[in-house]
């Protein structure tokens, strides 16, 4: 019998469908580092302490999550088609319904606020942000492929409240206060149009998973600071539960196979 300890277990740890969960304990821990460094408060500067323990550490674990993700997905491979990767599921159809509720919450609470002709459009394109969610969900509950134009509609969303947003952002004087926030739309943005290309089969399981997990690590790391915290919820559980299939295709379960059958001959040979 194998120890546990030996790396043929090990390299379980190291497969893709561990990266989820990975992600979201990384994204938690980042999210206590940055909540302590800013309970620190300002100066009469207005600045928080920049180089302090907390502010270097939140910023090692965003580069250890780019380092795991960077590695992780990079095993992903095959399973291109659209019904390999989102089947006809109950769960993502309510994490998508889900987090069509928190852009509507967090929508309305931008609209309770005084706006300009950007934010406007922002407010109104995330309503219809809210219906192509909600059509989303409608279509993995039943197995349906959607029209590529519901998950645009979502990402011409978020462009538009990126772009609404950052004209504040820009004006802060440190990194720490708004990098998270923006970095999570990004990638949010990047995962949505990484979705869409699975609507006219060109998906690519590998940047579909790296855009969307880091966008769920951002969106949870942000929490401690974002100007809307329902919206970063949003996007954490859109992203969750939205994930491509981490299951390997017939290519990489032969690949393992290779490797295995390899190691096992080698450590044969070994104790002769």
């Amino acid at each position: 019998m194998k120890s546990f300890w030996k790396p043929g277990y090990l390299e379980k740890l190291k497969k893709p469908a561990f990266l989820p969960f990975a992600v979201l304990i990384l994204g938690i821990v980042t999210a206590v580092f940055r909540l302590y460094f800013f309970n620190l408060g300002t100066d009469d500067r207005g600045l928080y302490p920049a180089g302090h323990l907390f502010d270097s550490m939140s910023w090692v674990y965003v580069a250890i999550a780019m380092v795991l993700l960077f590695i992780g997905t990079r095993k992903l491979g095959g399973l291109k088609k659209y019904e390999e990767n989102f089947p006809a599921s109950t769960v993502p159809a309510l994490g998508t319904v889900l987090a069509a509720a928190a852009f509507c919450i967090a929508v309305i609470a931008e609209l309770a606020q005084p706006a300009d002709i950007i934010q406007t459009t922002a407010a109104v394109l995330g309503f219809v942000a809210v219906a192509a969610l909600l059509v989303l969900a409608w279509c993995r509950y039943i197995g349906l492929k959607p029209n590529m134009l519901l998950h645009t509609a979502v990402c011409v969303f978020l462009l538009i409240y990126l772009v609404s947003h950052y004209r504040l952002w820009s004006s802060y004087p440190q990194l720490q206060t708004y990098a998270f926030e923006l970095l999570a739309i990004v990638f949010t943005m990047l995962a949505g149009y990484q979705r869409a290309a699975f609507d006219v089969d060109l998906g690519n399981r590998r940047d579909y998973a790296f855009f969307s997990l880091s966008a769920l690590f951002f969106s949870i790391a942000t929490l401690p600071s974002c100007d809307n915290p329902v919206f970063f919820i949003g996007c954490a559980v859109w992203m969750f539960f939205t994930l491509c299939s981490l299951e390997p295709g017939e290519d990489e379960v032969a690949e393992e196979e290779n490797t295995e059958a390899e190691e096992e001959n080698t450590e044969a040979e070994s104790a002769e």
